[in-house]
C-alpha cells in the first residue's frame, strides 16, 4: 500500500472583483438566484362573522407567478496605461456571467477614433495580465452561470505617433439576452454598459509594463513579478514594491534578474538600504520587510482597505535602461488550517522618474493575482481482504481461478486522503506488475508472474459489480465519481478473459487511481488471478438432468416464449421457483438479478443446495440449510462444482396502476423485452427476465418468465368540497376525477343537485386547451385536448352522442373539473344543498359531493398578483388598486431581484354585515423582504397590516357593510 500526500491548497487565477446582481445585491454579497421556471404559488384566507356570531372562513383562489430565466454579466475594467510608439499595451479585463443560465457572450475591440481599427482580445488562462504562447485570440466565451473569464486587449501604439498622443478602444462583450453591466461606468470614463475604456497615453518617456502571476505548490505561493521598460528613455530609481498578501507570511526570495549590487540596485527595508542584493536571502522577520505605503485608492494586499502602510519587498532599480527588464520571484507560505475558499488577492507597483527631471512619477500597477483555498489531495488504493484474498490489505487483490473466456472480479478500495472532495481517475496496467511502485513495502508481485492473455479487456464496476463506472469529470477516463474527504469506495475491477485460452498463471496487472484535483498525486495496487480453467451456468424454473449436464440450456430464453407465468393483482407478489446449477467445474458464486418493468422489485429468498449429480430429483442431495432457508439473498454462496443452488423470487408487483395495468402492450425499458401473452388470455403480460452471473459477469445465463396482472378497475372523484353563498349567488369547487385502475376506463360524467326541484342548479366544465371552461354537454364528440389538474394537457376521446358525456381514461391519467353552484334568490338562510358528481360505467364508478351553505353575509375574497420590476413598493409606491397588470395567473415572468405584490380583495357579497372580518395571508418560498401596505376599505378608513408574526401578515378590517371591500396589498422580492 502506497500512501500518496501532497498539500495542494491553492488553485491561482487573475482576481475578478466581487460583483452583484445592481438590483439585487450590495457588492460582495452572494447572489442566490431562484431557478427558472419555479411557480410561486400564494393563497390567502378570511375569517369573519354574520350578525348573530356565527364564525366563518373562506380561502381566496390560488394566485401563481413563474420565475423567469434571468440574464446578467459583469465587465470590469476601464484601463489607462502610458504606451511608446511601436510598442503593444495590454490591458486586463474580467467578465462574469452573473445570470441564472449558461449564456454566450461576443467580444470585440475597436479603436473609438477609427472605429475600422480592431484590435485583438486574448483569453487570460494564466492570470498574468499579458498573452502567452498557447493563448489564442477569441470573438466570443461560453459562460456558465456564475461563472468569469480573464480578458486581454492588445493596443499597439503605432511607431508614428508623438509624445501627447492618445489612442482610445473599446472593448465590447455583449449577448443578445441582455446587458452586460459596465462595472466602472459610474466612476470610470466609459460611460456604456457592455464596454471598457483603455486609453494609452504616448510617450518617449520610460514606460513601465508591469505583470504578475502566481503559482501555487503546496501551501506556498510563488509571485513573479516583471518590470519592463518599454519607452523611449532609461527610468531611474525604480522602487518595485509588493506587499505581503493578507493570510499570507513571507518565504523566501528565490531569484532577482536585472539587478546588480554593483550598478547600485538595493533590496530596501524599513530600516535602511541593504548594501547587498538578498540572492538567497530567505525568512527575514517583519522588521527586515520594507514599509510599503499602498497608492492612494490601491488595496495592494486584498484585506479591503485602501491607502494602507503595510509590510512587503522593495527593491530599487536605479537605473532601468530601454528594453530592460527586471524579474523578481519570492514566496509566501500560509497556514494549512486556513478555511477551504479563502481568497488571497495580490497586486504590486512600480515608480521611479521615467522623465528625468528628478521627481518621482505616479506608480503604476500591476494585474491583481487571487489565489484560494482548495483541497489537500491524497489517495490510498488497496484491496479489500474479502474472499480468495483473505490475507490483508497487502495491495494485491487475488483470485485463484476462473474460466476461459470469464470475467473476473478483483475487488478494490479507493480512499480519499484528501481535505476535500476530489474524483479519483482509474487506469489498468497489464504489465505482470512491472508498473508496480511499492513505497511501503507491502505488496509483492507474485513469482513467475505475467501479463494476462492477449485480448484480456479490463472495465472498472461499482462494488456490487452490477453498474459500469462512468467518466463524471469529463476527461474521458473512467473515475470513481465525487468521494467526500475521508470517503471510501469499493469498486470491482472486471478482467474480460478471451475464450479457448488457458496459459500458465499467475497473471498480474497495476491498477492505478489518480487524483483529478492533481494529477500528480495516484496510488496504485495489484490485480492476480491464479489460474485459468473452462466456465458454464445454467439457470431454470425446475430441477432436471438437462440443468446439470452442462450441455444443453435448460429453459433456454425464449423473449417470445416465457416458461412460467403468475397471475397477481395490482401490488400483488408473483413467487417464482428458480435453479441455479454450477457447471464451471470450479466453486463459483454467482450474483442474482432480474430484468423487471418500471417500480417493481424483487427479493430473493434461498431454499437450498443440491450437492448431488440430480439423478434422485430435486430433494436429492440437498445439503442442510435449517440455518439459512427463507433467508434474502443476492447471491448464491460459493458453490461447489456441479451443485445446484435453489431459490426463490418473489416479485413485487407496483402498487402504481399505470405500472401494472392489466393489458401491457409496450416494453420493458430495462431490458428492452416487449409484452407478451404467457397464458392464452389475449391480454398482454409483463415479461421477467432472471439473470445469474459471476460477480465479474463472466459467467452468466438467462431465462424468462411472465406476469399476468390482474384487472383492478378504479375511479375517483376528488375532493368533496364545501362553502357559503349567499341567495341568488354562486359558488365554484374544483375536482379531480382520475382513473386509478390499471384498466382503460369509458367514464360517463354526471351531476345533480339535492335540491333541484327548489331552483338550485349547477354547470360542470372541464377545461379546453385553447378554450377555457367547457361545459360537458358542449364538448366536441373525438379527441379533444383537456387540461390536467398540474396545468398539463392530454387527448382523450369524447363521446357526446348519447345522453350523458363520456370520456375515455387510460389508466393514471387526471382530469381537472370545475363545478359552478347556484341557488336560487329566494333560498333561505342555513338551507344546505349538496351537489353529487359521479364518474362511472356499469362496472366501477365513484362520487364526489358539494355541500353549500345559504348564508345572509358571505365574504368573498379574492386574489391576484402583479409584478413590480423596480420593486417601487418598498420605496412606497404601490400599484393602484384597478391597475391593469393584477391578474390572478400572471402570464408574465418575474425574474429575480424583482417584486410581486399580491392584492387580497374581500367583498361582503351578502345582505348583512359581516363583522370580525380578518384577511391573512403568508410569505411564500423563494421569496424575501416582506413590505405590508394598509389594506383600503372602499366606504372609506384605512386598517393597518400586522408584521409583528411574520411570514405571516394580517389585516384586521373589523365590519364590512353588504355590498363593502376591502383590499390589502404586500410586496415580496424573488429571491
Amino acid at each position: 500500500m502506497k500512501l500518496a500526500f501532497q498539500r495542494g491548497l491553492l488553485s491561482a487565477r487573475v482576481s475578478a472583483s466581487v460583483m452583484g446582481l445592481g438590483l439585487v445585491l450590495a457588492a460582495g454579497q452572494t447572489l442566490a438566484l431562484t431557478p427558472a421556471g419555479t411557480d410561486i404559488n400564494n393563497r390567502a384566507t378570511v375569517t369573519y362573522e354574520d350578525a348573530i356570531g356565527n364564525s366563518y372562513s373562506a380561502q381566496s383562489n390560488e394566485s401563481t407567478v413563474t420565475v423567469a430565466e434571468v440574464y446578467f454579466a459583469t465587465l470590469e475594467e476601464d484601463g489607462e496605461k502610458f504606451g511608446a510608439p511601436g510598442e503593444t499595451v495590454y490591458f486586463p479585463h474580467t467578465l462574469k456571467n452573473t445570470g441564472n443560465a449558461q449564456d454566450t457572450y461576443t467580444l470585440g475591440a475597436v479603436d473609438d477614433d477609427t472605429p475600422a481599427d480592431s484590435y485583438t482580445v486574448y483569453r487570460d488562462e494564466n492570470g498574468n495580465g499579458v498573452p502567452d504562447a498557447g493563448e489564442s485570440p477569441v470573438t466570443s466565451v461560453t459562460l456558465n452561470a456564475d461563472e468569469s473569464v480573464e480578458l486581454i486587449v492588445a493596443v499597439p501604439v503605432p511607431a508614428s505617433k508623438v509624445a501627447g498622443d492618445e489612442i482610445n478602444a473599446t472593448l465590447t462583450a455583449e449577448t443578445p439576452n441582455g446587458v452586460v453591466d459596465d462595472l466602472t461606468s459610474a466612476n470610470g470614463r466609459d460611460t456604456l454598459e457592455g464596454t471598457n475604456n483603455d486609453r494609452v497615453t504616448v510617450t518617449t518617456d520610460a514606460v513601465l509594463q508591469l505583470s504578475k502571476s502566481a503559482v501555487v505548490t503546496g501551501n506556498t505561493i510563488t509571485y513573479t513579478l516583471q518590470v519592463k521598460n518599454n519607452g523611449g528613455r532609461a527610468a531611474e530609481n525604480v522602487d518595485i514594491f509588493d506587499p505581503i498578501p493578507a493570510n499570507a507570511t513571507f518565504a523566501e526570495i528565490v531569484s532577482v534578474n536585472g539587478l546588480l549590487a554593483s550598478s547600485g540596485d538595493q533590496w530596501l527595508n524599513s530600516t535602511g538600504d541593504l548594501a547587498n542584493l538578498p540572492h538567497g536571502y530567505s525568512n527575514p522577520g517583519d522588521g527586515d520587510l520594507a514599509d510599503v505605503t499602498e497608492p492612494p485608492g490601491e488595496d495592494l494586499n486584498g484585506n479591503g482597505a485602501t491607502g494602507e502602510t503595510v509590510k512587503g519587498i522593495n527593491f530599487r532599480d536605479a537605473l532601468m535602461g530601454v528594453n530592460t527588464t527586471v524579474t523578481v520571484v519570492y514566496k509566501v507560505s500560509f497556514s494549512g488550517t486556513l478555511p477551504s475558499g479563502t481568497t488571497i488577492r495580490n497586486t504590486f507597483a512600480a515608480e521611479g522618474d521615467l522623465d528625468g527631471d528628478g521627481n518621482t512619477d505616479d506608480p503604476s500597477t500591476s494585474n491583481t493575482t487571487t489565489t484560494t483555498i482548495q483541497p489537500i489531495y491524497a489517495v490510498d488504493a488497496t484491496d479489500t481482504g474479502d474472499g480468495d484474498d483473505d490475507d490483508g490489505l497487502n495491495d494485491v487483490a487475488l483470485q485463484n481461478q476462473a474460466s476461459s473466456g470469464a470475467t473476473v472480479a478483483f475487488a478494490n478500495i479507493v480512499a480519499n486522503n484528501g481535505n476535500g472532495s476530489d474524483v479519483f481517475d482509474l487506469t489498468i496496467d497489464n504489465d505482470a506488475g512491472e508498473s508496480y511502485d511499492d513505497i511501503n513495502g507491502i505488496g509483492v508481485v507474485p513469482p513467475g508472474a505475467q501479463a494476462f492473455p492477449a485480448g484480456t479487456l479490463f472495465t472498472f464496476w461499482n462494488e456490487t459489480n452490477n453498474t459500469q463506472l462512468t467518466d463524471t469529470n469529463g476527461n474521458g477516463v473512467p473515475d470513481t465519481g465525487t468521494l467526500a474527504s475521508g470517503a471510501v469506495r469499493r469498486i470491482t475491477v472486471r478482467a474480460k478473459l478471451p475464450a479457448g485460452l488457458s496459459p500458465q498463471g499467475p497473471f498480474v496487472a497495476t491498477m492505478l487511481a489518480t487524483s483529478f484535483g492533481d494529477n500528480t498525486i495516484s496510488d496504485d495496487k495489484l490485480e492476480v488471478l491464479n489460474e485459468i480453467i473452462a466456465p458454464a451456468v445454467d439457470l431454470a424454473n425446475s430441477h432436471s438432468a438437462d440443468l446439470i449436464d452442462g450441455n444443453t440450456d435448460a429453459d433456454a430464453f425464449n423473449a417470445a416464449a416465457p416458461t412460467d407465468f403468475r397471475s397477481v393483482a395490482v401490488g400483488g407478489v408473483a413467487t417464482f421457483p428458480l435453479f441455479v446449477a454450477n457447471n464451471s467445474g470450479n466453486p463459483q458464486s454467482f450474483t442474482l438479478g432480474a430484468n423487471l418493468p418500471e417500480g417493481w422489485s424483487v427479493v430473493f429468498r434461498e431454499v437450498g443446495i443440491d450437492t448431488d449429480d440430480g439423478s434422485g430429483g430435486p430433494a436429492d442431495g440437498i445439503v442442510d440449510n435449517t440455518a439459512n432457508e427463507d433467508n434474502v439473498v443476492t447471491a448464491t454462496p460459493n458453490l461447489p462444482a456441479g451443485a445446484v443452488y435453489h431459490y426463490e423470487a418473489e416479485v413485487q408487483v407496483s402498487a402504481t396502476v399505470s405500472e401494472a395495468l392489466s393489458n401491457f402492450t409496450g416494453t420493458v425499458t430495462s431490458s428492452g423485452l416487449n409484452g407478451v401473452d404467457a397464458n392464452g388470455d389475449s391480454d398482454g403480460d409483463y415479461p421477467v427476465r432472471f439473470t445469474v452471473a459471476t460477480p465479474d459477469g463472466s459467467i452468466s445465463d438467462q431465462k424468462l418468465d411472465a406476469v399476468d396482472v390482474i384487472a383492478n378497475r378504479n375511479v375517483s372523484v376528488t375532493p368533496d368540497g364545501s362553502g357559503q353563498v349567499q341567495p341568488g349567488g354562486n359558488i365554484d369547487y374544483n375536482h379531480v376525477i382520475a382513473n386509478s385502475g390499471n384498466t382503460t376506463e369509458d367514464l360517463a360524467i354526471t351531476g345533480e343537485n339535492s335540491l333541484a326541484g327548489d331552483g338550485w342548479s349547477s354547470n360542470t366544465q372541464l377545461f379546453v386547451n385553447g378554450t377555457g371552461w367547457v361545459e360537458l354537454s358542449n364538448l366536441a364528440t373525438g379527441p379533444v385536448s383537456l387540461r390536467k389538474p398540474n396545468g398539463e394537457f392530454i387527448t382523450v376521446e369524447v363521446d357526446n352522442s348519447g345522453a350523458d358525456t363520456v370520456v375515455t381514461l387510460e389508466p393514471g391519467q387526471r382530469l381537472d373539473v370545475q363545478v359552478t353552484v347556484f341557488a336560487p334568490s329566494n333560498a333561505p338562510a342555513g338551507t344546505v344543498d349538496t351537489y353529487t358528481l359521479t364518474a362511472g360505467n356499469a362496472n366501477v364508478s365513484d362520487t364526489g359531493t358539494d355541500t353549500t351553505e345559504v348564508v345572509i353575509g358571505q365574504v368573498r375574497l379574492d386574489k391576484q398578483a402583479a409584478i413590480d420590476t423596480a420593486c417601487d413598493c418598498a420605496g412606497g409606491t404601490w400599484p393602484a388598486i384597478d391597475d391593469a397588470g393584477f391578474a390572478a395567473v400572471q402570464s408574465n415572468p418575474v425574474a429575480p431581484g424583482e417584486c410581486v405584490v399580491w392584492q387580497l380583495t374581500a367583498t361582503n357579497e351578502g345582505a348583512t354585515p359581516a363583522n370580525e372580518v380578518v384577511i391573512t395571508d403568508e410569505q411564500t418560498e423563494f421569496t424575501s423582504n416582506l413590505v405590508a401596505n394598509e389594506a383600503v376599505i372602499a366606504s372609506g378608513g384605512t386598517a393597518p397590516a400586522d408584521t409583528s408574526s411574520l411570514p405571516v401578515v394580517e389585516w384586521a378590517i373589523g365590519t364590512l357593510v353588504p355590498g363593502n371591500s376591502a383590499t390589502a396589498q404586500f410586496c415580496v422580492e424573488v429571491n
